[in-house]
């Protein structure tokens, strides 16, 4: 049995690298191969062979590369050793015949249905692929409101999936709303896999203080918000490291798995830098995201409301508070979810064995 994964393949960000392997991982646990179709948009593709090659050799002649070229660097070499790649390839339109090519099709996961990303196209929603093809494997639309003028087309589109799941109560709302199907609403595939799992690929990054607090925001890290962390480093005599910043920026995807498993404490308003805490049984502590952007906070409240977490936002939480946390409890609560994931990813093949 062979899938093809559709995901978000441009741009360098973790959590979306991070569960495109998750994802390979997951079938291929039960038993389906797995490549992801790479897919580009008419933003500046830095996977051109030929710019990669211009990278590498500036990088060979010990040139001085920017952050955005050392992470572009970084990054391929994570997708080169980790994820398994199609000779296909969508780039404006879909390959003449590529529904032949694979028994199934992977729309997910990642934000591969938020409307406002230039990213989602007709082809994230598998238009290609016939209805038996077609599982949604818990993609995340990622907002609370669906624009109105997008509202029919993916209606029609999601109504034709065999296999429906989503990554959020907010979604599966939505979804209903729409066209009134039933999505299940599954955890992120980097929860299915274990912290041993994580662990083989985690790579410690050349300089790494002993203990530190990890900081990890995609918004807006605010004068407050940086005062609130110092003041918990020094209450702890504990470094900060900034994953974001001119130094770090480069940090490939299994290192981002190392900082945060050797982390004292992770500070976040990141979807994925809470899952992996989570995972690593890192103590984390959740900030609002501060953006200029539609708010997608509705898949993390969702995350922390089914871990029992919602005690670790930031503005719950006294400082003295912050590097005391339990795991039991949502160790349990994970096993149920990969429980739950493991019965879906088991449906996708069963219609075929029905038919056989």
């Amino acid at each position: 049995m062979k899938a093809g994964i559709i995901t978000i393949t441009n741009g360098y960000n973790y959590g979306n690298r991070l569960q495109n392997y998750a994802v390979q991982s997951a079938l291929e646990s039960v038993g389906i191969s797995a490549e992801t179709i790479w897919k580009t948009t008419n933003v500046f593709d830095t996977e051109n062979p030929a710019y990669l090659r211009k990278l590498y050799i500036k990088r060979f002649l010990h040139y001085q590369l920017t952050k955005e070229e050392n992470r572009i660097l970084n990054f391929h070499r994570f997708n080169k050793n980790y994820i398994h790649r199609s000779k296909w390839m969508i780039d404006g339109k879909v390959p003449k015949n590529l529904h032949e090519k694979y028994e199934y099709f992977i729309a997910g996961s990642d934000q591969v249905w938020n409307p406002y990303l230039e990213y989602c196209t007709e082809a994230n929603f598998l238009t290609f692929a016939t209805h038996h093809q077609k599982v949604a494997l818990s993609p995340s639309i990622a907002i609370d409101e669906i624009p109105e003028e997008k509202k029919e087309s993916f209606s029609k589109w999601i109504q034709d999936f065999r296999l429906l799941s989503v990554r959020e109560e907010k979604g599966k709302e939505l979804i209903c709303q729409l066209c009134g199907r039933e999505a299940q609403v599954l955890c992120d595939p980097t929860m299915y896999l274990s912290a041993l799992e994580w662990q083989k690929i985690e790579e410690k990054p050349k300089k790494c203080p002993k203990k530190y607090i990890l900081t990890y925001f995609l918004g807006n890290c605010d004068e407050a918000y940086a005062m609130w962390i110092r003041e918990l480093a020094d209450a702890y005599h504990l470094e900060i490291l900034e994953l974001q910043n001119e130094t770090n920026f480069g940090i490939a995807p299994d290192e981002f798995l190392y900082l945060i498993h050797h982390a004292a404490c992770v500070c976040t308003d990141s979807f994925h830098g809470t899952v992996f805490s989570l995972i690593f049984h890192t103590p984390f502590v959740v900030f609002e995201r501060k953006e200029h952007f539609k708010t997608m906070k509705s898949r993390l409240d969702t995350l922390l409301s089914m871990m029992n977490c919602l005690q670790r936002k930031q503005n719950n939480m006294d400082i003295g508070e912050a590097m005391s946390m339990e795991f039991d409890g949502t160790d349990k609560l994970i096993k149920q979810e990969k429980k739950k994931f493991k019965e879906f990813l088991l449906e996708i093949q069963k219609e075929k064995e029905i038919n056989a």
